[in-house]
């Protein structure tokens, strides 16, 4: 949709602008702020199911897709129990949605995210950085996720873009 105040030239800035702030990693291109994570996205077809649709045995997960993020972390929270000390804590994960779209890749809930020496399981997307305020200029991709035991993981290796 073609407007007075939004156009192609407009479209081609900010996507310039993003990629020298954010990276392009499908161009082999850093950017200034250089975070990159990795995405694990599940296996519908391998992960077992029981009869209550939850996953029987743990999740599978596809190989994982290398992406150029903006990550916000939160302190650490430590709770301890009769099991032990157990460490939490949330981060959201800011995408350039063209770039999903050039890996050909769509972030679901239940998706794991390699950043930081910890895996974060996404438990919430927002999709609403409207440019110009119109629906087709959506901008970015943000993941809001926890911090997940290692040991409750089954991953493979990152495939290259």
């Amino acid at each position: 949709m073609a407007t007075r105040f939004y156009s192609q030239k407009d479209r081609d800035f900010f996507d310039r602008v993003n990629n020298e702030l954010v990276g392009d990693l499908t161009s082999n291109t850093d950017g200034v702020i250089n975070q990159t994570a990795v995405l694990y996205q599940i296996s519908r077809q391998e992960t077992k199911t029981n009869m209550y649709g939850e996953a029987a045995g743990g999740k599978l997960y596809k190989p994982g897709v290398q992406i150029a993020a903006l990550v916000t972390a939160d302190d650490f929270d430590f709770n301890t129990d009769e099991f032990g000390p157990d460490m939490r804590q949330n981060a959201s994960f800011a995408i350039l949605r063209q770039s999903l779209i050039d890996a050909d890749i769509r972030p679901e809930l239940g998706d794991l995210v390699d950043w930081n020496l910890g895996h974060w399981e996404v438990n919430n997307m927002n999709e609403n950085q409207l440019v110009g305020g119109q629906v087709d200029n959506n901008w970015s991709v943000v993941l809001s996720t926890f911090l997940v035991r290692r040991s409750n993981l089954q991953i493979e290796r990152i495939r290259s873009n």
